[in-house]
């Protein structure tokens, strides 16, 4: 019988090295991704507003106010979520229904639930 930290010659107990015994719980992930994929599904999303007759119109009113060299706040819809943003208008460009900001921000038309002139 062996005491304190005596060995058995040919014994498995102990014939592993520290650290190998420590992988052996290491956490392991059989599916590689599923974490990621987890953790995007746990992002907020949010659904986009469907603006009835009378706040389309009020929207296309607002939206016609708007000018080249004006600051706007917007709220809009990008990706999966509103989100406010503050700028300068830059360019108005109709004919692809979006509006440019100042550091290059595009912002369709489609996606504004929102826009102010300040």
């Amino acid at each position: 019988m062996s005491t304190g930290g005596e060995r058995k010659p040919g014994s498995r107990m102990g014939s592993m090295r520290r650290e190998d015994r420590a992988k052996q719980f290491m956490p392991f992930a059989a599916l590689k991704g599923y974490e990621e994929a987890l953790r995007k599904k746990e992002q907020f999303t949010e659904p986009r507003i469907v603006l009835g007759e009378d706040g389309a119109e009020m929207l296309d009113r607002k939206l016609r106010q708007v000018s080249e060299g004006d600051e706007i706040r917007v709220r809009h819809y990008w990706k999966h979520r509103y989100v406010e943003v503050e700028g300068r208008v830059m360019k108005l460009l109709a004919v692809q229904r979006k509006i440019r900001l100042n550091g290059g921000i595009e912002i369709k038309f489609d996606d504004i639930a929102d826009i102010d002139v300040l």
